[in-house]
């Protein structure tokens, strides 16, 4: 795995599905990331460049959580919603659930 920069947020996706917040930051604390930077991702305000997402996929029925950073924003070629439409991200790694 990549070398993971502690001082960045990392925005939880989890498709609407709470009850695998907890799962989510289990699994992405022994991958190093740190608890207290780990949030729930809002579509109201997306990250920053150089913040991470970990995702859950599929969205219906989840099997792993895609880990990419922000490399860039207010791009036209995002793919997410609300606010992180505008948002470029490149995948680094995938984590089984």
């Amino acid at each position: 795995m990549l070398e993971i920069d502690s001082t960045r947020k990392i925005h939880l996706i989890v498709h609407g599905q709470h009850q695998l917040i907890e799962p989510v930051k289990d699994k992405l604390a022994a991958a190093k990331f740190l608890r207290e930077k780990m949030q729930p991702a809002s579509l109201d305000k997306a990250g920053d460049i150089g913040d991470y997402v970990a995702m859950v996929w599929p969205p219906m029925a989840p099997k792993e959580i895609v880990v990419s950073q922000i490399i860039g924003t207010g791009s036209e070629s995002g793919q997410g919603m609300g606010a992180w439409a505008s948002i470029t991200q490149k995948e680094l790694y995938r984590v089984p659930l």
